[in-house]
């Protein structure tokens, strides 16, 4: 599938060079696979890939989640030579993988990264994305975190919550994370609860994104503050509070949420999601 993406998007050429590397990547040549890691994108292009609707379909049939909407040419590129790799004994696959990493300038690793939903032996990868998460390079952080199956199918609870947790630390959207409303748990509410409250205290802004995992466990604490924010909240943020208080099986929240009879209407009509709050959260 990735190959014939790239026929479209690519010259004879750059093909042609392509098929090679993956031959000889195919056969065991490391030096090919190292070397055109690097080399790919000046070879193929950097230029969008541009799929279709029926292209995205079927990459998501082929992979559940997987969502290579933002790839260019030369990540396409590089993650068939990725494939090309002889991965039937999990050791080598996963030392030739690893050398790679370790040698990874910021758009090697973004390729790396965003890969990882179809890389064989996914299980031996967890540890690498989990530490990928430490950087505070929004575009590594997102080739991890968005449009990726990864993280929901592999991560711990605990990775997870650190996932979301340092999200909302370094300013990266929630929305595109795959399984974001499937991962909600009572612990990560538990801290987010304790931050937003602690900012409101401190009359600092509070990330909108952040109620959507306090919503199905708001408790007192979290009620309070999201009913004070309602009262003076700018309208992003009532818009916010009032989907969190809509996800709350608590019959407290149900009655906050019939003071803002306007708000209720417009979730009640699909108006108000937590993608459009994303998208106005990070206009800007």
């Amino acid at each position: 599938m990735l190959r014939s993406w790239l026929e479209t998007a690519a010259d004879d050429a750059a093909l042609a060079w392509l098929d090679d590397r993956i031959a000889k990547v195919e056969s065991g040549d490391e030096s090919a696979l190292y070397l055109g890691f690097g080399l790919a994108p000046r070879k193929v292009g950097k230029l969008p890939l541009e799929l279709s609707s029926l292209q995205l379909d079927l990459a998501r049939e082929a992979r559940s989640g997987w969502n290579p909407s933002t790839w260019n040419i030369g990540q396409a590129a590089r993650t068939l030579l990725l494939l090309a790799i002889p991965s039937d004994d999990p050791g080598p696959y996963f030392a030739r993988l690893e050398k790679l990493f370790n040698a990874a300038e910021l758009q090697e690793s973004v390729a790396l990264f965003q890969a990882l939903p179809i890389l064989p032996h996914p299980e031996l990868l967890v540890d690498r994305a989990v530490d990928g998460l430490r950087t505070n390079v929004k575009f590594i952080f997102s080739a991890i975190a968005h449009n990726n199956p990864f993280p929901e199918e592999y991560f711990s609870e605990a990775a997870w919550n650190q996932m979301v947790l340092k999200a909302l630390f370094i300013g990266a959207e929630l929305d595109p994370m795959i399984g974001i409303d499937r991962r909600v748990n009572p612990t990560l509410a538990e801290m987010l609860i304790d931050y937003a409250h602690e900012r409101r205290a401190a009359k600092r802004p509070i990330p909108v994104e952040l109620w959507r995992m306090v919503g199905p466990f708001a408790d007192e604490t979290a009620l309070e503050d999201m009913t004070a924010i309602l009262a003076d909240g700018t309208e992003l943020e009532k818009q916010a509070i009032a989907l969190a208080l809509a996800a709350s099986a608590t019959d407290e929240a149900d009655e906050i949420l019939r003071t803002q009879p306007q708000l209720a209407a417009q979730i009640d009509q699909g108006k108000i999601t937590w993608s459009g709050i994303c998208a106005a959260a990070y206009a800007n």
